[in-house]
């Protein structure tokens, strides 16, 4: 969701360029449902905040989630939702074939709380140009603050790094992406190293007012007894101007890791 929302604020960005350095405030609320690997649903609703800086070919941005979740079965990660298991990942560890893993019903726990904060760099290498696309290079870390028995995190550190290509085809943006990350593990879940992968065609609207937005992304395998993540994504942008700018967001989930359906509403402020 997080990728989703920032190819369509550089969409926008694409349309109508501005000069120098920026400061903004982006946030998003998200809600996502499904039922992941287990035998009941899960119901999570998050709150976004965070600041960017882009200088030149230089970004740096960081975000922390507010987590609220009607389960403590799923945790957010690096990668985003994970069918964990949470304090009852063993039985996700233990998992055989394609069954679906029969938890016991939550009693007491906290289902609202802060996740993880995440920081994210990226670095211009080579300029957009007639033939050629622009290439970032690109990193990412996770700071384990979170409670890992309620969901809103994996507690341990996660970082990764790739590679950005975008290329303006008119009004229509290409946008490729490709990440190494490598996960920290729950006390009783090992969570695979994974490749992240990502494309998406954007097409600015009326003037550069508009933006729309197709994707697909996925992961390689991240938990041993579960299918790798993989969605498709449909978003809208709009600016208003050249510091504020709106977007929505929906994903279907095509295996198991990931939720059924999700949607965001996200905003960009500059400063």
């Amino acid at each position: 969701m997080a990728v989703a929302a920032g190819v369509l604020f550089v969409t926008l960005a694409a349309a109508s360029p501005a000069p120098g350095a920026s400061v903004a405030y982006t946030g998003s609320l998200q809600f996502a449902t499904g039922n992941y690997i287990f035998d009941q649903n899960t119901n999570g609703y998050y709150f976004f905040n965070g600041l960017s800086f882009s200088a030149k070919r230089f970004s740096l941005s960081g975000s922390l989630p507010v987590i609220f979740q009607s389960t403590p079965y799923v945790s957010y990660s690096s990668v985003g939702i994970l069918p964990s298991g949470g304090s009852e990942s063993s039985a996700v560890s233990g998992r055989q074939g394609r069954h679906q893993v029969i938890l016991p019903e939550p009693v007491d726990f906290e289902q609202f709380g802060l996740g993880d904060p995440l920081l994210h760099v990226e670095l211009e290498v080579f300029k957009e140009g007639k033939s050629i696309p622009s290439v970032r290079l690109t990193a990412g870390i996770k700071v384990p603050l979170a409670d890992i028995d309620k969901g809103f995190g994996t507690g341990e550190w996660d970082y990764g790094g790739g590679l950005s290509i975008s290329k303006a085809l008119g009004k229509t943006f290409v946008f490729v992406d490709l990440s190494y990350w490598i996960m920290g593990d729950l006390p009783e879940l090992e969570l695979k190293d994974t490749v992240s992968y990502s494309i998406a065609l954007g097409q600015s609207l009326v003037g550069g007012k508009f933006a729309l937005l197709a994707s697909f992304s996925g992961y390689t395998r991240i938990i041993a007894e579960v299918e790798p993540p993989s969605v498709v994504g449909l978003g809208l942008s709009y600016r208003i101007d050249s510091k504020k700018s709106f977007m929505v967001n929906s994903t279907f989930g095509l295996t198991e890791s990931t939720p059924d359906f999700s949607v965001s509403l996200g905003w960009r402020v500059g400063f």
